[in-house]
């Protein structure tokens, strides 16, 4: 099995145009936004020859905390797949995560990394994770006048 990773968005292509795009997010931001508090939601979907991959982050409107929540679906040799079909039915499972996190009062979570999912016959993987943007920030400040940092740090991965 690969190396399951979230890929930078540029490094693929996008799965929908960006109106479509604006519009599935433009839907899943209306449809929760009775428990958005200063908040809004971000998509993003890409694939390649390999995966398909969808992001939806939960994102304070100042910028200040986001929590993304990552799928991967890796795809088999030989097969012919719908990308925009997967990702359709990865953000049906997110777009259910969501209505379950909101309704219990936002204590339900994914896993950090890497944990196997079924939806729809569709077998993909998630993560998430909370980010306090702000804190993050200030830490990268803190650092750099301590000389540390000035380098990238990569994504988490894992083999699982």
């Amino acid at each position: 099995m690969q190396k399951l990773s979230y890929i930078k968005n540029n490094k693929l292509t996008a799965t929908w145009p960006d109106d479509e795009l604006f519009k599935v997010t433009k839907l899943i931001n209306k449809k929760h936004m009775i428990y958005l508090d200063n908040e809004h939601f971000e998509i993003e979907s890409s694939f390649d020859q390999n995966q398909v991959q969808l992001c939806i982050s939960l994102t304070k409107k100042d910028i200040t905390k986001s929590y993304p929540i990552e799928c991967v679906f890796i795809k088999e040799t030989n097969q012919s797949y719908q990308n925009s079909a997967i990702a359709l039915t990865m953000l049906d499972y997110l777009d259910i995560y969501w209505t379950n996190y909101f309704s219990e009062e936002r204590t339900v979570f994914v896993p950090l990394d890497w944990s196997k999912h079924e939806f729809e016959g569709l077998t993909f993987y998630i993560r998430g994770f909370i980010r306090n943007l702000d804190l993050e920030i200030n830490a990268n400040e803190f650092l750099s006048k301590h000389g540390y940092g000035g380098y990238d740090i990569l994504p988490i991965s894992s083999e699982t």
